[in-house]
């Protein structure tokens, strides 16, 4: 799969779960309201009490769904920034990707980074530096 489609795909992923991670807190405040419902009418109503308990397991699974895709939300965040912060190019030596960072060796060979260009261009601009 393409880079391209593969952020795509993660995209539309973390939607989706945050989507669902919304509704999984719509379920946990109506079993709130539900519960509250039950238990402030413990004194009128007969059932109240089922009322309340039942208030209490829909909150419970609906907070539940809501932490499991906040999860899976913040893992698909954490995919979606491996691939954005990954190294431009790997190292012309040896080939395996670099790590972030500005590195004028490679960490797994030893291969200088940077081309003869911009090893004279370094130097230039340190001998102006310190002529002046």
């Amino acid at each position: 799969m393409s880079e391209p489609a593969r952020i795509a795909l993660l995209q539309e992923m973390m939607r989706d779960a945050k989507r669902d991670e919304r509704g999984g807190l719509l379920v946990c405040l109506v079993g709130v309201v539900v519960s509250v419902a039950g238990f402030s009418t413990l004194p009128l109503a007969r059932n109240s009490l089922e009322l309340g308990v039942v208030g209490l397991v829909i909150a419970a699974v609906g907070f539940a769904v809501y932490l499991h895709y906040a999860r899976l939300y913040s893992r698909f965040v954490g995919q979606l920034a491996k691939i954005a912060f990954k190294s431009a190019m790997p190292c012309p030596q040896c080939g395996k990707e670099l790590p972030e960072g500005d590195f004028n060796f490679c960490p797994y060979c030893g291969s200088s980074l940077k081309s003869m260009d911009a090893i004279q261009q370094e130097l230039l601009e340190n001998n102006v530096t310190t002529v002046s």
